[in-house]
């Protein structure tokens, strides 16, 4: 009796050893996999080499602050409120946030690859066992979990991930990008639209105008001192004048419409108040260096990001000519406690002919890493390029407004005194003409050129990136 004790006390001890040497040997591979785990064959990402030379056009050597709501400088109540309905229902900026949830899930499903997964599955089986002269079935459930992970040995599955994340940042930033160009856009119609309203006021005042000289020319040809020339040129003018107000009415609906999409607002629905551009404020000059506009602008961000998104597509692409190694453990549970049993088991995957389907991967991975690099150096050039010419525009648009609104107020003078002249015939009916003609224009381009001083302030705060910071 004795002796039996001893002999399962020593297969006791055996068996615990046993054990012991079976989980050090699990830690040995564990730790082993860990330290295989930090190989990884992606290229290191290099930004494309980009020459950032210093403005034409004498920009501030300090970059300005841009504050985010930078149209609110424009001192325009009306604009604020469009603005803000514009980011708050704007169709293409809400698709534009179905889409960064579109990446968002993609990262998801990438990162998914890093962590183990886990099955369960069950079986109901029936147990026959013979008593004796009887036969009977037991009923026996049984059930199969397992828990498997892949060694990312070459880095394949980080390089997914990797660029599933990036392309996420490319669909945020471009999302910025569109919000940026919306608030331009919104901005431009809306002062266009001001613009056009101004413009047709001219035009009906014109028409009024035209219509009183008639009259004077009517007059005179009836006392004997004009022709029926004199009242059939005017005539023509005043067919012109009618024409050219029916023209800016219905570009000015167009335009209201135009800014309805934008708002996100059925256009039978939209209207915008009275007012004029006389009346907003032209906010300061903003610009950044050149250097500062790379990390400033979103959609140079998103181009970058969907270009460093490349450079991890080929790690991946690298990777899957080497092995892979799957280590997992498969937990069997009957009815019976007894009958459970824990199994630890690894599976090895090896490519070996794949006709040239991996190299061609690898090939077109590569090819399109370049055409991002390429793409992103286009867009970094379209930028300075729309910098340059807000710059420019900016410096010139408010000389060309200043001009012309002093020709405006000459021309207007010279009309007055043209028309004058001409009821007491001093000077013929052509003269008049000229001088009317010549007054419309000057009046029409002011204010043009008022809209165009604005536009340009828009411009350069959209090619500075608004006030836009990478989060």
């Amino acid at each position: 009796m004795v002796l039996l004790q001893m002999a399962e006390e020593e297969q006791k001890m055996t068996n615990q050893k046993n054990n012991a040497a079976q989980k050090l040997r699990i830690s040995i591979s564990l730790l082993a996999v860990f330290l295989l785990a930090g190989c990884s064959i992606t290229p290191t990402y290099q930004r494309p080499e980009v020459n950032t030379l210093a403005w034409k056009e004498g920009a501030p050597s300090q970059n300005s602050e841009i504050a985010a709501d930078w149209w609110k400088g424009f001192g325009s109540g009306e604009l604020n409120a469009l603005m803000q309905r514009a980011l708050a229902h704007n169709n293409n900026l809400q698709a534009s946030l179905q889409r960064i949830e579109q990446a968002r899930a993609g990262l998801q499903i990438a990162g998914a690859s890093l962590l183990p997964s886990a099955s369960a599955a069950a079986e109901s089986m029936k147990i026959s066992e013979i008593s004796g002269s009887r036969e009977k079935d037991e009923p026996s459930l049984a059930a199969n979990a397992g828990i498997s992970y892949e060694l990312d040995l070459f880095g394949a599955n980080r390089a997914g991930t990797e660029a599933a994340r990036e392309m996420l940042l490319s669909t945020q930033y471009a999302h910025d990008a569109l919000a940026l160009v919306i608030m331009g856009d919104v901005a431009q119609n809306y002062f266009n639209v001001l613009n056009l309203k101004e413009r047709h006021r001219i035009a009906q005042e014109n028409l009024k105008s035209t219509q009183d000289l008639l009259e004077v020319v009517k007059a005179r040809f009836q006392a004997g001192a004009r022709t029926a020339l004199e009242i059939a040129q005017q005539e023509t003018v005043l067919s012109n004048a009618q024409a050219e107000v029916a023209a800016l009415e219905q570009e000015l609906a167009l335009a209201q419409n135009a800014l309805a999409i934008l708002v996100g607002e059925p256009p039978q629905a939209f209207s915008v108040a009275d007012g004029n551009l006389n009346g907003i404020n032209i906010p300061p000059m903003a610009a950044l260096q050149p250097s500062a506009l790379l990390e400033r602008r979103p959609d140079i961000q998103s181009a970058e990001a969907e270009l460093i998104a490349a450079n991890a597509d080929i790690g991946a692409a690298r990777a899957a000519f080497f092995p892979s190694v799957t280590i997992g453990t498969n937990l069997l549970l009957a009815a019976n406690p007894s009958s459970a049993a824990l199994a630890l088991a690894s599976s090895l995957y090896a490519p070996i002919f794949q006709g040239g389907r991996l190299e061609g991967n690898v090939n077109r991975v590569t090819a399109r890493q370049k055409e991002l690099a390429e793409n992103y150096q286009q867009t970094v050039l379209v930028a300075f390029r729309e910098s340059e010419d807000a710059l420019t525009k900016v410096k010139t648009t408010q000389k060309r407004e200043g001009a012309l609104a002093q020709a405006a107020k000459k021309a207007r003078e010279a009309y007055d005194m043209a028309k004058n002249q001409y009821s007491l015939s001093v000077i013929d009916f052509q003269s008049v003409l000229d001088s009317q003609r010549l007054m419309l224009e000057s009046k029409d381009r002011y204010a043009r050129a008022r809209f165009e001083t604005l536009s340009a302030r828009i411009d350069l705060f959209k090619a500075m990136g608004g006030g836009w910071n990478r989060k």
